[in-house]
């Protein structure tokens, strides 16, 4: 396996602690670094999901924060020996960001989660027999391939090889607007919920995800708009098929 010896993660929650579990799990020797606010990187300390060292001095990069955070972070903080990837649930703002800096790059994104936060939430099983896009840009360096392909076999996830907008283009329709439908239906019940059984508890669990992760990623899916008309226009068949039926 290609795998680096070092690791930097910046974004040490749910995504970014569960990758550096799984990478310690993969290969004990492994070195993993992390960036986060103090009181944050010292709970992933605490629960053995980072080591002490310096981060510049990494092989590779992994920018695990919420999709806003990355896009700044591919201007401030990337040094130009790492190869650089992230795990972003949009992808084009993203690799382009990364392309018109220069930066050695593969967009990532493991299709994998949950509506929890934090370190605590975080489980070095979290990945195992999900996607994982990876997206190559015009920076890409060579060897970058081969590292990412070892790295998703050795956390359990399937590579799956995708442009930027196919990318976002996918999961606007199979990720975003699950999510967007979710809050909407949370909000649209809200004042029923005390009396709500499993059914309306699992449609609107994606609700209590961090609202500050999925504004970025909301304003940055470009084909959101287009899936939500889609879904509008059937549910508007399903309605006039309604009132057609009761109307018998």
């Amino acid at each position: 396996m290609a795998l680096p010896k070092s690791v930097t993660i910046f974004g040490t929650g749910l995504i970014g602690g569960s990758l550096a579990l799984a990478l310690k799990s993969a290969a004990p020797g492994i070195r993993v670094v992390g960036v986060d606010r103090p009181g944050t990187l010292a709970e992933a300390r605490e629960l053995g999901m980072v080591d002490e060292g310096d981060p510049q001095a990494s092989e590779l990069f992994v920018l695990a924060a919420p999709v806003g955070q990355i896009l700044k972070l591919l201007d401030d903080v990337i040094p130009g020996h790492a190869i650089v990837t992230d795990v972003g649930s949009t992808k084009a703002a993203i690799c382009r960001k990364a392309e018109e800096r220069g930066v050695r790059f593969i967009g990532g994104h493991p299709l994998a989660g949950s509506e929890k936060n934090g370190p605590r939430a975080a489980s070095a099983d979290l990945f195992k027999g999900t996607p994982f896009f990876l997206c190559f840009v015009s920076t890409t360096p060579p060897e970058a391939t081969a590292i990412m392909l070892d790295l998703v076999a050795a956390i359990g996830a399937i590579p799956q090889m995708i442009s930027p907008d196919d990318h976002d283009r996918l999961v606007a329709q199979i990720s975003h607007l699950p999510q967007l439908v979710s809050d909407v239906l949370a909000a649209h019940t809200a004042s029923n919920r005390d009396f709500a059984g499993s059914g309306l508890k699992s449609m609107t669990r994606l609700a209590a995800s961090p609202v500050d992760v999925w504004r970025d990623i909301f304003k940055t899916s470009g084909f959101l708009p287009h899936e939500v008309r889609s879904f509008m226009n059937r549910l508007g068949e399903a309605l006039e098929a309604l009132e057609r039926d009761q109307n018998e």
